[in-house]
Formats: C-alpha cells, sequence, structure tokens
C-alpha cells in the first residue's frame, strides 16, 4: 500500500522538486549525511533567547555534528565538504571574523548609517549573500546574516527544518537587526530565493503586529514567491519516505556533497515547507489587498532572471508585482544572451518576462532590462522606464556576456565573477572555483549530472546588481 501510494505521488509530482531547486539527475544510495538529523538544532519549539543565544547554540550544533560524522564515516568520498582534509571543507574558505561562512554572521561598521537584515535561499548558506554583506558594511551598513535552520550543516537536517523554525530565526535576526539600528537610519531586508520568502512573509507579519520592527526597503534576488500547485504532493512523498524501505523517496536527487555552501541533495520535505510558506504569503496579500492596505508595504527591488530553472519567475513576480503600489519599487530583469549566434537556440521560457519591457506599457513600478546592446554584440545596456512612463532610456553598462554564457540563472546573481567557490576568475583548487568548469565528455560518467555542473553559478553583470541596489537604498537614506 505504502509503496503505490508513493509511486502515485511520484507521478503526480512530476518533477516538482527539481523545479523548486533544479537538482535532478542520477541518485546514489543514502549516506550517514542525508540520514543525520540533528538533535541540537535551533527550532521554533526550542527557540533562542536573542542572536547571542543562537549563536552559541548554533556553535554547538556544528561541533556534534561534525562528532557525530566522524563517528559514522570511516573515509569520506573525494572532495567531500565534511572532510577537514577536503579541499571544499568550509573553514578553508573562512576570513577574518568569520570561520565557516556557513554560519551566522555579523559585520558591523564602526558608525552605522542604517542596519540590513540578509537572509538566504533553501538549501543555501548564509555565504550566498557575503558579497552584497560587505558591500552594504562598506557603505556604512551593520549587517545581520543568520543561518536558516536546517542549513550549513547536513542535508539530512534540511529534511525535517520547517517554515515556523525558519520564522523563528528570522524573528531573533530582526530583533539584533533593529537593536543596532542607528537614529533616523533605515531598515533594509534583503531576501535571496527562499530568503525573498522569508522576508516577505515577515513583513506582513509586521504589517499586523505593531510590536515587531518593520522594514523600510525590501530588496529580492531571484525570489522564491511561487511553486507550482504539484508541490503540494512532496508532503506526501516525504511521509511515504518515513518507511525504513522507501527512505530514497523523500530526497530528490542523492548527489556527492562537494560544494562547500550548499547542498546538492535535496529532501522533498522542503519542497512542501516553501509550497506551504509562499500559500499562506498569497493568503496574506489578498488579506491586506481586501483590506486596501497595500500602500503599506514598503518599496521593493527585485532583480530576477527572465530564465529560472528553481522557480517559476512569471507567477512568482505576478504575486507581488500585480499588487506592487509603491512608486519606489523597481524590477530589474536580466534577458537571455540575444546575440544572434545564441538566440536562435534559445526555448520560448526566454520570452516569457519580456512583456514587461514591451515598449509602450506603464507600470506603477520601474523596469529595467539588461540586455544586448544589438543582436551583433554581447555588450549589454540597460533599458529602463520610470514608474508611470511608456517611454524609455538606455545606459550602457560597460559589461558583456562572456564567451559560452547563454543567460543568467536562478542560483547566479548574487556570486561575484571573482568569488573563490563559484566564481570564474582566480586559482583552482580541486573542482573549485565552479565557475571555471569547463567540462566535456562521454555522458554518464561524471558522479554529479552534468547539467548541475554546467550550471552559471555566478554574475557576470555583479556590478550593476551592486549599483542597483546601493542606488535604492541610497534614496531610502534620503527620505
Amino acid at each position: 500500500m505504502a509503496l503505490a501510494l508513493a509511486l502515485l505521488v511520484l507521478g503526480a509530482l512530476g518533477g516538482t522538486t527539481a523545479m523548486l531547486l533544479a537538482h535532478g539527475g542520477p541518485s546514489a544510495p543514502l549516506q550517514p549525511w542525508h540520514r543525520l538529523q540533528p538533535g541540537g538544532e535551533i527550532t521554533a519549539a526550542r527557540p533562542a533567547r536573542d542572536l547571542d543565544d543562537y549563536r552559541r547554540r548554533e556553535e554547538i550544533l556544528f561541533r556534534q555534528v561534525a562528532a557525530q560524522l566522524r563517528g559514522a564515516v570511516s573515509r569520506f568520498p573525494p572532495l567531500s565538504r565534511f572532510d577537514p582534509a577536503s579541499s571544499t571543507y568550509p573553514p578553508r574558505f573562512g576570513s577574518e571574523g568569520v570561520r565557516d561562512w556557513n554560519r551566522t554572521f555579523v559585520m558591523t561598521p564602526a558608525r552605522p548609517v542604517g542596519v540590513a537584515l540578509l537572509l538566504h535561499g533553501l538549501s543555501d548558506s548564509p555565504y550566498s549573500l557575503r558579497a552584497l554583506a560587505e558591500l552594504l558594511a562598506r557603505d556604512g551598513f551593520a549587517v545581520v546574516a543568520p543561518r536558516m535552520p536546517g542549513h550549513g550543516t547536513v542535508p539530512g537536517a534540511l529534511a525535517v527544518a520547517t517554515r515556523e523554525d525558519w520564522r523563528a530565526a528570522v524573528r531573533v535576526a530582526m530583533a539584533a537587526t533593529a537593536r543596532a539600528r542607528p537614529a533616523g537610519g533605515p531598515l533594509v531586508v534583503v531576501g535571496y530565493s527562499n530568503g525573498a520568502a522569508l522576508a516577505l512573509d515577515y513583513t506582513l507579519q509586521a504589517l499586523d503586529d505593531r510590536t515587531l520592527p518593520r522594514p523600510d526597503r525590501l530588496i529580492f534576488l531571484s525570489p522564491a514567491l511561487a511553486v507550482t500547485p504539484a508541490a503540494r504532493f512532496a508532503r506526501l512523498t516525504a511521509l511515504a519516505a518515513r518507511l525504513p524501505r522507501l527512505a530514497g523517496l523523500g530526497w530528490e536527487g542523492v548527489l556527492p556533497e562537494y560544494d562547500p555552501f550548499k547542498y546538492n541533495s535535496f529532501p522533498t520535505a522542503a519542497a512542501y515547507q516553501v509550497h506551504r510558506l509562499t500559500g499562506e504569503i498569497e493568503s496574506s496579500l489578498a488579506r491586506l489587498e481586501r483590506a486596501g492596505r497595500l500602500a503599506e508595504l514598503p518599496p521593493v527591488l527585485t532583480l530576477q532572471s527572465v530564465v529560472d530553472a528553481t522557480v517559476p519567475p512569471v507567477p512568482s513576480l505576478t504575486r507581488l508585482y500585480g499588487r506592487v503600489l509603491a512608486r519606489e519599487s523597481e524590477l530589474v530583469l536580466f534577458d537571455a544572451n540575444r546575440r544572434a549566434t545564441v538566440a536562435a537556440l534559445l526555448g520560448p521560457s526566454a520570452d516569457e518576462l519580456l512583456a514587461l519591457a514591451t515598449p509602450g506599457r506603464t507600470f506603477p513600478f520601474a523596469v529595467t532590462l539588461v540586455t544586448n546592446e544589438s543582436p551583433a554584440s554581447d555588450a549589454v545596456v540597460a533599458v529602463s522606464r520610470a514608474a508611470g512612463a511608456s517611454s524609455t532610456t538606455r545606459e550602457p553598462l560597460g559589461l558583456a556576456w562572456p564567451p559560452g554564457v547563454f543567460s543568467l540563472s536562478h542560483v547566479a546573481l548574487p556570486f561575484t565573477r571573482d568569488d573563490p567557490v563559484y566564481g570564474s576568475d582566480g586559482p583552482a583548487a580541486g573542482p573549485l572555483p565552479l565557475g571555471r568548469l569547463e567540462l566535456k565528455g562521454e555522458r554518464g560518467v561524471l558522479l554529479a549530472p552534468p547539467d548541475l555542473l554546467a550550471r552559471l553559478r555566478y554574475d557576470p553583470f555583479f556590478p550593476y546588481v551592486a549599483l542597483r541596489v546601493e542606488r535604492f537604498v541610497a534614496r531610502g537614506r534620503r527620505r
């Protein structure tokens, strides 16, 4: 009976979790890091008193997980992120004040001009927002970047983490962020992927609960504000996977864990949590709309690739921008590479969002499309339309598509070209940086699926992302 149910659910799921995290590919047997569900994680049922308590318990958690893995694994696979001798061992990428970017980190300038809370994505870690954290800190913002429960340790931890656990962590981190806020300084929340959903979710709560600090500005990168309806079946798959003989059904791809700051394997239970979270956000937005209170939402800057294999971009953006009223809100779209030799190979998904950039249309928010200067050029320009305007302006960016790159990806936007893990520049160490990999050969040979290895992991246009973030934040400071 259980097996039949599981097979039925898998058929209904139709690759939904692959859509959510775009992992897919061949699966291997479950390893100790997939089965381990750390008992010391900070949860909604066992919340932290404050951020100091959260970080103290987080440190204990990491030590416990390391000890449990040492006791369970006699020999780690090559390039395992859990092996202290591996070139992918996370502490090898630490810097002054941060030993392991999988952990919560804080950056505090001598004289803060504002504060920023940075929320990472699903299966990710605080490392994903490192570049933006450093940018904001240089601009005088005190930065708090919490690790969401279930992340940064072992993939098995994500199989039991819930959206209530994430909400509890956001509240603890927000309280610490607000305490560091200077008089008159703005409070900015940056959310990447599922972090954007958590940021919007918190903001909607704060609009109804006057005791919670309210964000002044929201910045979203590849926001996961909607998933396909089939994601609801992920819960049934996860339930079937509780049976020992069906444990593998609880995973959308069981892959080698060589990435120091992101899980490659993904539990289906996490897909269900995102499904519930985005559904609850929709309900809250609908209530706000019926009450005529949409104007209470703070200005939002969203940066999004027109192609996204992780989150359906049209439903995700429509959920928010179909309701945004703040004229200071902005939407920045990164087009696919429209050079003539590449454009003929692009599928129809590359055109789905281009209606937002159609000449003559007007919106109550600003829209920018970063696209090729011409079909004969790899150079890109920003074609922008102000809120309420039908005419556009063109801004040369001094940036261009790298050779062989046909689009950005869901995971690329927050990473610089010289990122030591995901970039394309800098010295290679084992498989890193992942952006340097140019692997060709026979199919079925590599342990990881080629589509995962070939996915663009850095943003060649990050300088423009940084510019738009700084402009947006600076406008908030002048208010």
